[in-house]
């Protein structure tokens, strides 16, 4: 007979996968401890291993979970009730939202694909499945109906996402050159980030 999962069970499990994310965040496969895991999560290493058998179950876990987050929050371009502005705006705040939760997700992926690329890769395309490309293509077909400027659609990609990632990469930076405490600097990406990158998307775009 199977024992049912208790309350208990689904608290202590995501406990870990809290501290494992920011563990793996921080320092990657290689470089996280289960230790360090195990203390932050306030269980110890036994229990951790019951749940999770060996470090790279558990990093799969949390790497499939941020994979799928990530993409998540592209669906919104899918929505052809939405206005073509709509569903980008939408998209810049998922995609903010998501840095929030995941601030270190860009050194993280830049990491993992130097040391395992071919392991990205496969993660990477069985969570993406077809939804990665749908922003390039929603650009393009803008441009063709000339609902929006002839941008270079890849550079006006790069650079809209750069806006949104690069802040939470140099968070550090400008909390010290700034003088920032914590909520000060939520204040800034829930807010003023949003809508800097909007500022951008409208006089790019023409829109």
């Amino acid at each position: 007979m199977v024992k049912p999962v208790s309350k208990d069970d689904h608290k202590t499990e995501e406990k870990i996968l809290e501290a494992a994310k920011d563990e793996f965040m921080k320092f990657g496969l290689y470089g996280a401890r289960m230790q360090s895991i195990a203390d932050t999560a306030g269980i110890n290493k036994a229990l951790l291993h019951y749940y999770y058998r060996s470090k790279e179950n558990l990093f799969d876990k949390v790497f499939e979970g941020a994979l799928k987050r990530y993409f998540d929050q592209m669906d919104v371009l899918e929505d052809e009730a939405l206005s073509f502005k709509k569903r980008i705006f939408l998209y810049i705040d998922h995609l903010i939202d998501f840095l929030e939760e995941y601030p270190h997700v860009s050194l993280f992926i830049i990491k993992e694909v130097s040391v395992s690329p071919e392991m990205f890769k496969e993660k990477m395309y069985s969570t993406r499945k077809s939804r990665g490309k749908k922003l390039y293509i929603l650009l393009e077909e803008e441009k063709v109906k000339k609902t929006i400027a002839n941008i270079d659609t890849q550079m006006f990609i790069i650079n809209m996402q750069s806006m949104c990632y690069y802040p939470f990469i140099a968070s550090p930076l400008y909390k010290t050159i700034f003088n920032l405490s914590a909520k000060d600097w939520k204040d800034i990406s829930n807010v003023k980030l949003k809508k800097a990158v909007k500022n951008f998307v409208e006089r790019t775009l023409n829109i």
